[in-house]
């Protein structure tokens, strides 16, 4: 029996669920290389595949515009090529030695590794824009992965730092996670009706929704088992990082409180118990309400943005998806 998450990525996939499935084909032919090393990695990536929610929505996005299937495989591969690349540095910098349940590359081979084949992939990616003749989703593409790597160094310098605002935990999700939502429906919108209207309507759909997928993403962390959402439970503050649920919860609290979980924070814990505790902490503060709230004004502003796009069942894929990132979190926060 499909779980009520996989129905609902089913529903998302539906209108472009062939050109998904050309996606791993194409992923697996842009990873083709006659050196041992190179052919192990890129197996090693391609059995571990992701939802690949991001060129699902460039797919539609494509759809909705009367756009080039051509062009969109690609874009819908470069994203893809981008994001994995951007997993395998993720990887290096928490130390994590699984993802989607599997060994990532980091654990099998090692950081220089890791670092190499992430380089691989965000040229495999530049380079298929070029030859596909993207040229503005190049332009758009580099954008993003200069964000993406400012909004690394920003969580680099806020590791460790417990007085992080809610604003700047917003400016970050925003380059680390929802800029490249929003280049993904952005590019998109470039491979059919390229005007700066339908562009700019686009990269905000993207804009919201990537932000509620990461605050959803951040309550996961907190709520659910790491066999469920497949990476390890806790990893966000016992790493050193707050997030929103967190952020919400310590500005309501007590200073008695306050103290106590600056003193958890500060001692790396590793115990079911005292993590316990921390969520708890969450709960009783509003943490995750809040966090919920955000999501979902997100997730409805998202939906708004594609307001003026016509009416189709790539468009009401979209719209679903909005609904669908933040309900995968619901049977968790009760």
């Amino acid at each position: 029996m499909k779980t009520p998450d996989a129905r609902g990525l089913n529903r998302f996939q539906a209108p472009v669920i062939r050109e998904l499935a050309a996606l791993e084909d194409d992923f697996r032919e842009a990873l083709k290389s006659d050196l041992p090393l190179l052919r192990e990695l890129s197996a090693a990536l391609a059995g571990a595949p992701g939802k690949r929610i991001r060129p699902n929505i460039l797919l539609l996005a494509s759809r909705s515009t009367g756009g080039s299937p051509e062009k969109a495989a690609a874009a819908a591969l470069a994203v893809e090529l981008i994001h994995t690349a951007t997993l395998l540095h993720d990887d290096i910098l928490d130390s994590h030695m699984t993802r989607r349940g599997k060994s990532t590359v980091f654990a099998r081979w090692g950081s220089d590794t890791a670092i190499i084949m992430g380089d691989f992939l965000f040229s495999k990616a530049f380079s298929r824009l070029g030859e596909a003749g993207l040229f503005e989703a190049i332009e758009v593409l580099a954008d993003v992965t200069n964000l993406m790597s400012i909004g690394e160094l920003i969580q680099l310098q806020q590791r460790k730092d417990i007085d992080v605002s809610e604003d700047d935990y917003m400016e970050l999700i925003y380059r680390k996670t929802a800029s490249l939502f929003a280049a993904s429906s952005e590019c998109g919108a470039l491979t059919g009706n390229g005007s700066e209207k339908f562009r700019s309507e686009f990269a905000e759909f993207g804009r919201n929704i990537g932000m509620a997928f990461q605050i959803t993403d951040d309550l996961l962390d907190y709520l659910a088992a790491d066999v469920k959402i497949g990476k390890p439970i806790a990893s966000d503050f016992t790493e050193g990082r707050v997030t929103l649920p967190f952020i919400a919860a310590f500005r309501n609290a007590p200073e008695k409180t306050r103290k106590r979980m600056r003193d958890l924070f500060r001692s790396s814990f590793n115990d079911e118990e005292r993590w316990n505790e921390v969520v708890s902490f969450i709960r009783e503060y509003g943490g995750i309400d809040h966090s919920l709230g955000r999501a979902r004004e997100l997730g409805s502003q998202a939906k708004d943005a594609l307001g003026p796009v016509s009416p189709s069942p790539e468009r009401d894929a979209l719209c679903f998806a909005a609904d669908y990132i933040v309900q995968r979190v619901t049977p968790f926060a009760s």
